[in-house]
């Protein structure tokens, strides 16, 4: 059975193992990177297997307006739509329905997010950084 939370503790050896095992284009090499990224990011739910971290999304919100959700993964082993769904319906559900929820995908996961209710969108730019 999956269990969700959005207090449970993530270690960056967790989130490269885990990234490892999906789709994930992110390097894992760079534990330092990944550890910020689990420390900075205000929203963070994840979804576990026992003690296997299965799945995880990361977001940044105003608390206003919009929530930008940087980071879907889960493992390749385990119901992609399923806990993909359940991940962004927790923080929709923490942050209201008067936030928009924006993802930036990656090309593989463009037709999961459409089936999860997303609308694509043209009017976004990024200035690219490097890994």
């Amino acid at each position: 059975m999956i269990i969700y939370s959005a207090t449970a503790k993530i270690s960056s050896k967790q989130l490269a193992n885990l990234i490892a095992h999906s789709k994930s284009q992110r390097p894992t090499n760079d534990l330092g990177r990944l550890t910020r990224m689990i420390r900075n990011a205000n929203l963070l739910y994840s979804a576990w297997d026992d003690d296997r971290l299965v799945g995880v999304v990361r977001g940044f919100s105003d608390e206003a307006t919009c929530c930008y959700l940087s980071e879907l993964v889960v493992r390749d082993d385990y119901p992609q739509l399923e806990i993909s769904r359940k991940l962004i319906n927790k923080i929709h559900r923490e942050l209201g329905s008067g936030i928009s929820l924006v993802s930036a995908v990656i090309p593989d996961s463009l037709a999961t997010d459409e089936k999860m209710g997303f609308e694509q969108i043209d009017s976004g730019f990024q200035l690219p950084r490097e890994y």
